[in-house]
């Protein structure tokens, strides 16, 4: 009942963003509230309402699909749009509150607020950027796969495909995560086991291709080699020197002047995207991990992509309240990571408004802070997946953790009647089929250590 209430509230605050845009919009000051894009897709749905290509608006690169959903704000009111993107960042907050309460019951509606109330979702949709559709199908694609309902998640998957290009990066985990087993004896049998096709992964396959071609095949037909052109090959060939916080921002402007973009520079950009993108599918491709891995995966696609803008971050921020109860980090951490990654911006805003609105010469600055701002994002990154690791690891151990000290002497402490003889090479201990066996080594100045939590009796030998 609480949840309903605050889903109305934050729908409240939507639509209160919405009119002060409209009004702020009014005000001729040269900035406006309202994204660019919807504008663009506007424009689109005026030219496809009239029977003509919406691609016959300059810099529409995106699906007929958005535009046919904006015709209304031809027909009713040009709000329309971002209302519809309101809803649908509402529905992403329902779908959160269903994946959490399947792992963490307890957080499913702290989750769900997370995101409900989140700032950067709030104004990426009111601003009328559509990728809260884009993260919405993201979302129900992972619940379904979660599910282990694999024909329902292969269709939302190329529904989100063919919506935008890049959940694709997602390909590799979802076939890995189908069939998965937990117990291999070495690295090659799991990547060998993981890659072989099964009944389930082929159903995937085959479901997620012929929905994709029957998503795809009818714009092709009507709006011809223009549509794959604007929609999906563009992507991979752009070069954006504004509002771009990558890395690469300095070297797009650079390049911008050539025809042609060199094939070195092609592989030297995409290359270390790719390694980590594929290795980072193995390492968190078991179920329980996904939303994780998606995270991860969308961050690296962020972080070391040729080009990133604000509204690329609600890509791997749409994860973070699936994450947040299995991430061991405090309320101080957490209030760090977020300095660490907003101050960055900042900087960086500072500098490119000085060049877009004064008319200073500071490219260079800008491209300082791109640096500044990708290392943070990758010490962000590092954190969190230690955070990550060592919350699932320690998780049994927790308890035992916190009674151990680590110096010049290490004790032993023994827990739930355990009885133990420590010798210079051996320890015995005794236990019950039954009991729960807790080991862990440490190792300091030649000394090995191992803690047993038991309760009865069942002789073991364990040489340190």
């Amino acid at each position: 009942m609480y949840f309903i209430w605050h889903t109305v509230l934050a729908f409240l605050i939507r639509i209160f963003m919405i009119l002060c845009s409209q009004w702020y919009d009014n005000d001729d000051t040269g900035v406006h509230y309202t994204d660019i894009d919807y504008k663009i897709f506007t424009d689109a749905a005026q030219h496809m309402w009239e029977g003509d290509s919406p691609y016959s608006r300059p810099t529409y690169r995106y699906t007929p699909l958005i535009a046919l959903l904006l015709i209304p704000n031809i027909l009713l009111h040009n709000c329309w749009g971002k209302i519809l993107f309101s809803a649908f960042d509402l529905g992403i907050a329902v779908i959160i509150r269903k994946l959490v309460s399947k792992s963490h019951p307890n957080h499913s509606n702290v989750c769900a607020y997370l995101w409900l109330y989140n700032p950067l979702s709030i104004v990426i949709s009111t601003r009328g950027n559509a990728d809260s559709i884009s993260c919405f199908l993201v979302l129900i694609t992972l619940l379904a796969h979660i599910k282990s309902c694999y024909i329902l998640s292969a269709i939302f998957f190329a529904i989100s495909v063919h919506v935008r290009i890049y959940p694709i990066i997602y390909c590799l985990v979802y076939y890995l995560s189908i069939d998965s087993e937990n117990n291999y004896k070495s690295i090659s049998k799991m990547i060998l086991s993981r890659l072989l096709p099964t009944r389930k992964k082929i159903l995937f396959i085959i479901i997620f291709i012929l929905s994709l071609i029957l998503l795809t095949w009818p714009w092709y037909y009507f709006y011809g080699q223009q549509f794959l052109d604007e929609a999906y090959l563009y992507h991979s060939r752009r070069l954006d020197v504004r509002h771009n916080f990558s890395i690469y921002f300095y070297f797009n402007y650079l390049l911008s002047s050539f025809d042609k973009i060199s094939i070195i520079y092609s592989i030297v950009t995409k290359l270390p995207t790719l390694i980590l993108l594929v290795s980072t599918s193995f390492k968190f491709s078991y179920t329980k991990d996904l939303a994780f891995c998606l995270f991860c995966l969308s961050f690296i696609m962020v972080a070391f992509n040729t080009v990133m803008t604000s509204q690329y971050f609600v890509w791997f921020v749409s994860f973070l309240p699936l994450c947040y109860p299995s991430i061991n980090l405090t309320y101080i951490d957490i209030l760090n990571l977020v300095m660490t990654w907003v101050v960055p911006q900042i900087a960086w805003l500072t500098f490119a408004y000085c060049l877009e609105f004064l008319g200073f010469n500071t490219f260079q600055l800008i491209w300082v802070e791109s640096l500044i701002f990708f290392l943070a994002n990758v010490k962000i990154l590092s954190i969190t997946i230690n955070c990550y690791k060592c919350n699932t690891f320690k998780k049994i151990f927790l308890d035992i953790f916190k009674l151990i000290f680590l110096n010049q002497i290490i004790r032993l402490k023994m827990f739930n009647n355990c009885n133990s003889i420590y010798h210079k090479n051996e320890l015995s201990v005794t236990q019950n089929k039954s009991s729960l066996c807790s080991k862990f080594v440490f190792e300091n100045r030649k000394i090995a250590i191992i803690i047993i939590k038991n309760k009865k009796n069942k002789p073991i030998n364990i040489h340190a």
